[in-house]
């Protein structure tokens, strides 16, 4: 059966071949090529705004102008040329509040979803993102994508993870609560949502606690549901503030496995069990 094509693959892939893998720092320049020209005005309400003019493919990039941190402008421009380009997006115009810029909750409306995808991948292309995924991920490397590819240490974050073969996952707190998270393809565990609990790390950065700055040991039911781990399990931890949006970036690291040995035969015997494939079954495949 053929996999269906990723338009936002496709399109950011097509993006770097026609303007390079360094276009995500010359993007005012590179979206008035594509009929887009980029204004920054004080809001409230919104990070970025996408303005077409009808009936002709232009338009305006609106940046909210209090925005302070340069890579956070540049994701925004980003994002909106993403609503531009992007196949199915073209009557979107409604303004992108800031929770909708660089967020990777799946519950987050799809086209902004798609939007940050397409800037994660122009901005952080994988071919400068390559001499970090044989490593461990750690927030040195975040912090090396962020200054190499001038992006955020959130979206940079995001991007490491989301190519890593390591079990890794960056989770974005705030309010001392998990407001979303991205796991690696391997990391086959769902991260609790909710308020944090005070063994982690990411905690005590909300009590303004001294903290590591490197990857340390926490239990691992800290951040993970109970069920199918093992006694005194254990994932490794760095978070480190993000003032100026009241919030905690955390990256989590299993060097172990955590889950129970004696959960993980029940559960392969269980689905693999052909007479299980009834409507009568009592337990069904999850995500770990």
């Amino acid at each position: 059966m053929s996999t269906k094509p990723d338009p936002v693959l496709l399109m950011s892939q097509s993006f770097l071949r026609n303007y390079g893998l360094d276009c995500g720092k010359r993007l005012p320049e590179i979206v008035r090529e594509i009929g887009l020209e980029v204004v920054y005005r004080e809001a409230d309400s919104y990070d970025g705004a996408l303005l077409r003019i009808r009936g002709i493919p232009r338009g305006y990039i609106v940046v909210n102008a209090a925005i302070r941190d340069d890579s956070r402008k540049r994701f925004t421009i980003a994002h909106e040329c993403g609503h531009f380009v992007l196949p199915d997006q073209q009557d979107l115009s409604s303004p992108c509040a800031n929770e909708k810029i660089e967020n990777w909750s799946e519950q987050l409306y799809r086209p902004e979803l798609e939007a940050n995808r397409f800037a994660a991948e122009i901005l952080m292309p994988r071919e400068l993102v390559n001499p970090y995924l044989s490593l461990e991920p750690t927030m040195d490397s975040v912090q090396s994508i962020a200054s190499t590819c001038g992006a955020s240490l959130t979206a940079s974050a995001f991007r490491l993870v989301s190519l890593t073969s390591f079990r890794a996952a960056v989770v974005w707190s705030q309010d001392k609560r998990v407001r979303w998270y991205k796991s690696s393809p391997d990391f086959a565990r769902w991260i609790r949502k909710g308020e944090l609990s005070d063994s982690t790390f990411a905690a005590d950065c909300f009590q303004s606690r001294s903290v590591p700055n490197r990857l340390e040991p926490v239990p691992a039911s800290s951040w993970l549901f109970q069920e199918g781990l093992k006694e005194e399990a254990l994932i490794w931890e760095h978070s480190t503030p993000i003032p100026t949006y009241r919030a905690v970036l955390s990256v989590l690291v299993m060097r172990a496995p955590v889950e129970s040995q004696d959960d993980n035969l029940d559960t392969k015997n269980f689905e693999l069990e052909p007479r299980e494939f009834t409507l009568n079954r009592k337990r069904w495949p999850s995500k770990r």
